[in-house]
């Protein structure tokens, strides 16, 4: 019979996180339950499927795709999200490699942030794709806290339980014991009783049998309420141990998701922040070409364009190769130097008015 695969701790790789999304869609499918299974249905040993749901390597497009369309997935969208698995897992393995803080080491990792916006401007799609995942782990998570929550409150309550049934317990036992006693003396009265017509030696006997029974359940009285105590005692530290780490678990694994959540948001910012910085400069370039060419209404349109794509006003000084160059002085009208009157000039044309830009009007096409 095969076995189930072993458990995974998230380490903040991005294979790691991948692996962890993969494993949560085998959950949802519930068959085939066992790595052998899953085996015969895809047609893979064993081994490249334990490779692939242990994170010990990345797998490659047809293997993920039949492990995904086995699973009752969408292989399209898991295979969208392996090409950026790829992309991440280089920078998390360069990054690893590399140490220190030198020249060069900054250079690589400006090299690297210049590859990675260049991918999140040409495949949206990977940066929705991370981003649904992260929205899903986290849910996974806060779940799970709430389910460790649940048991926890169980416990509690069936911890007070007991210790409710053992505190009704102990007047029993203490009037078991009064009964004991009672009839214990009873006894002895009725010795006497008896004793008063007899001999001494009879009457002796009559009163150490009733201390001796009298003794005895007194003990007995005594090591049961002890024991009852101490039963009670260790019953109690031990759901109130046990409340404790289930409670402190679920803290942690609550921080853990607000974490996450967090950190998934910081991300999507950065990310669309820096969308934003390389479409304006691809239209502050398209700007400087059309200001080439002589198209001042398209400059115009641009221009309005790059306005409304202004992030907050956290770079209207642009500097560089941003900066905007000044519009080059019209020099006045010529007079004709074989007449002592100047030329006459053309009726002052009327500008035209300025259009305002509207998101439907679209991107301009850019030029290669």
């Amino acid at each position: 019979m095969g076995r189930k695969v072993s458990a995974l701790q998230d380490d903040g790789r991005p294979l790691t996180g991948f692996v962890l999304s993969l494993r949560d869609l085998w959950a949802e499918a519930g068959a085939p339950e066992t790595m052998k299974e899953l085996a015969a249905r895809v047609g893979y040993s064993q081994p490249r499927l334990s490779e692939l749901f242990n994170a010990r390597k990345v797998p490659s497009d047809d293997l993920l795709g039949d492990v995904v369309q086995a699973l009752k997935g969408d292989s399209a969208v898991w295979l969208v999200r392996l090409k950026a698995l790829r992309v991440a897992e280089e920078r998390f393995q360069a990054a690893a490699s590399r140490q220190g803080d030198s020249l060069e080491a900054r250079i690589a990792r400006l090299e690297e942030e210049k590859k990675r916006l260049l991918t999140l401007t040409t495949h949206p799609e990977s940066v929705i794709a991370q981003a649904k995942a992260a929205d899903e782990a986290a849910a996974a998570r806060a779940l799970g806290a709430s389910n460790l929550e649940a048991q926890a409150r169980a416990l509690l309550t069936e911890a007070i339980d007991q210790f409710r049934q053992l505190h009704e317990r102990m007047p029993i036992v203490q009037r078991q014991a009064d009964s004991v006693i009672a009839d214990a003396r009873a006894v002895a009265d009725r010795c006497l009783l008896d004793g008063r017509t007899q001999q001494e030696r009879i009457v002796q006997e009559a009163n150490d049998r009733a201390e001796s029974i009298i003794r005895k359940s007194l003990q007995e009285a005594s090591a049961l309420k002890q024991r009852t105590i101490r039963e009670t005692k260790a019953q109690r530290e031990k759901a109130a141990a046990s409340v404790d780490r289930l409670l402190r678990g679920a803290d942690q694994l609550r921080g853990e998701a607000e974490q996450f959540l967090q950190q998934a948001e910081t991300r999507r910012s950065n990310m669309e922040t820096r969308a934003k910085i390389e479409i304006e400069r691809i239209i502050e370039e398209a700007i400087k070409r059309l200001e080439a060419a002589g198209a001042n209404k398209e400059v115009e349109m641009l221009e309005l364009l790059l306005l409304d794509f202004n992030i907050n006003d956290s770079h209207t000084q642009v500097r560089g190769r941003h900066a905007r160059r000044p519009a080059p002085d019209i020099p006045p009208p010529s007079q004709d130097p074989r007449a002592g009157t100047p030329q006459p000039q053309e009726a002052p044309v009327e500008p035209a008015p300025v259009r305002h830009w509207s998101p439907r009007w679209g991107f301009p096409p850019q030029r290669s």
